[in-house]
């Protein structure tokens, strides 16, 4: 007989409807979303963004290399720097998110989710272990002093190389004007030349002048956005960014012949003044409220957002690309949930891909040099015990904390003549030898891995989310400030407008 189909879930082709849904499973790693703490989108009832490296991307290469440059200029017309700094060239892999520099000591430090650092580098010069002991003694980094400042947004990367550059021509000598000032005085002068051209201006009026070169067009994110508002989602816009920027760049991505790109949006505001936005926050001044067009509000309070969207606290979802700024203050303050876009996770998923084999290597090599180390530590002692015994001439006593494998082995040992004794002891040596030097191979192979795995992310700090087999201090932000993460906000067309996205069973290492 027949088994009875459920003709709600077939096609007229005769089809299971389930044919037409792809699954995670057939979404490209890169394009995926990831999560820490589940999510039921069909729980939100708004959901808000920042406009900066979070709805519009930036083309980095280019925006990172105008601000590098106007920064050197205002150094040279505002701070006195000498003209031949004009020779210090931007380096992108001078720096990554989440590193953190000693103002004092020049150095830029990256960090484990535990807080120790794991490699620095003295402006480009990478310090080896011995001298970053000298320096920090193995001590956690206290990053309440105002000795050290964080590196954690996108904004803050043409800085850091502009830094690191510096400090390299000051330790070189070759530059006169530089040999009288202090690192410490040449990071807060880069941090005041950067802020100033993001804050009068300049930076911007040339961005706005060719938008089409510094933001990545994505053809995907209208609809995306058209998506949630079609599952009842009410969407609102929360930037620093002033209201000509804004309407600039989200006018460039957004809008159409037909739709004006506040349309998307039932709430805007701008010059919010994050993080302080999510506490205290200040009074709101109305720009515009247009019919059929969102209202855009200039400053404002957090409470207000919810007022005017009927929503309250886990009901909104915000998307951000600050770990602080965007992501912590708004879950820890006013208990939004929190959705980080992190603009380099496709780059690292594809190298990931690409050095899978050699991940699966190391990852194996690892377990047998674990094995091999503790069966080489266990027959290094049994060696010392006999070694003590060998020339006893009676009958060797076990001692009573010595058990399993090694509690036999004496037991034989101590039965044999001296003679015999001797000649068991110094097979035992010749293969304690053998076993040292196979683990002395699987160390090199196991650092020469590491080391392609490593540079393959970034020759000077590697994988953004990782040092070795421990998360970085950067990937520990990710995994507890944020809900979900992913690379992109378009992402979300590849999946279900109501979707449940399901944590992961977390496990401890006996599990």
């Amino acid at each position: 007989m027949p088994q009875a189909t459920d003709s709600a879930n077939v096609d007229p082709g005769g089809r299971p409807f389930t044919h037409f849904l792809p699954g995670e499973r057939n979404v490209p790693p890169a394009q995926r979303i990831y999560i820490n703490r589940s999510l039921r989108m069909g729980s939100i009832r708004a959901i808000g963004f920042d406009m900066d490296h979070t709805l519009a991307l930036y083309q980095r290469e280019p925006f990172e290399q105008l601000t590098f440059d106007l920064a050197v200029e205002r150094l040279i017309e505002r701070s006195g720097y000498p003209e031949s700094i004009r020779e210090v060239r931007y380096d992108r892999d001078a720096i990554i998110r989440g590193l953190v520099v000693d103002k004092r000591a020049g150095n830029l430090l990256k960090m484990d989710l535990h807080g120790y650092i794991v490699e620095a580098l003295h402006g480009t010069r990478r310090l080896d272990k011995a001298a970053r002991q000298k320096q920090y003694r193995n001590r956690r980094i206290n990053l309440a002093s105002d000795r050290y400042q964080s590196f954690d947004t996108l904004f803050s990367m043409p800085e850091g190389s502009l830094f690191a550059a510096l400090v390299d021509r000051v330790e070189s000598g070759e530059d006169d004007g530089l040999a009288s000032i202090k690192v410490a005085q040449i990071f807060d002068d880069v941090r005041n030349a950067v802020d100033s051209i993001h804050g009068d201006g300049s930076l911007k009026e040339l961005i706005v002048a060719d938008l089409q070169r510094f933001f990545v067009a994505d053809e995907t994110l209208r609809p995306t956005l058209l998506r949630f508002r079609a599952f009842g989602k009410k969407l609102f816009l929360l930037t620093n960014s002033e209201h000509y920027y804004t309407e600039a760049v989200m006018g460039h991505l957004l809008s159409t012949p037909d739709q004006d790109w506040k349309e998307l949006f039932d709430l805007v505001v701008v010059e919010s003044g994050k993080p302080d936005f999510f506490a205290d926050g200040r009074k709101e001044e109305v720009i515009s409220e247009e019919e059929g067009r969102a209202p855009c509000v200039r400053g404002g309070q957090a409470r207000m957002i919810e007022r005017r969207l009927a929503a309250s606290g886990d009901e909104l979802l915000y998307f951000g690309d600050h770990t602080y700024g965007d992501i912590l203050r708004s879950k820890k303050t006013v208990g939004w949930r929190t959705a980080m876009i992190v603009h380099e996770l496709g780059r690292e998923i594809r190298i990931r891909e690409r050095r899978r084999p050699l991940v699966r290597e190391l990852n194996d090599l690892v377990g047998r040099l674990r094995d091999l180390a503790r069966d080489a530590d266990e027959l290094g002692a049994l060696v010392s015990l006999m070694d003590s015994l060998v020339d006893v001439e009676e009958e060797n006593q076990v001692p009573e904390w010595v058990s399993g494998f090694a509690a036999r082995e004496l037991r034989d040992f101590g039965a044999l003549n001296v003679d015999r004794r001797q000649r068991r002891l110094v097979k035992a040596r010749e293969t304690l030898r053998g076993m040292e030097f196979l683990v002395g191979q699987y160390e090199s192979r196991a650092e020469l891995l590491r080391h392609q795995i490593r540079v393959s992310y970034n020759p000077n700090w590697g994988a953004l989310f990782r040092e070795d087999s421990q998360l970085s201090r950067f990937g520990r932000q990710v995994r507890e400030f944020a809900c979900i993460y992913t690379a992109s906000v378009a992402n979300f067309l590849n999946y279900p407008g109501n979707h449940f996205f399901g944590a992961s069973e977390e496990r401890l290492p006996h599990e």
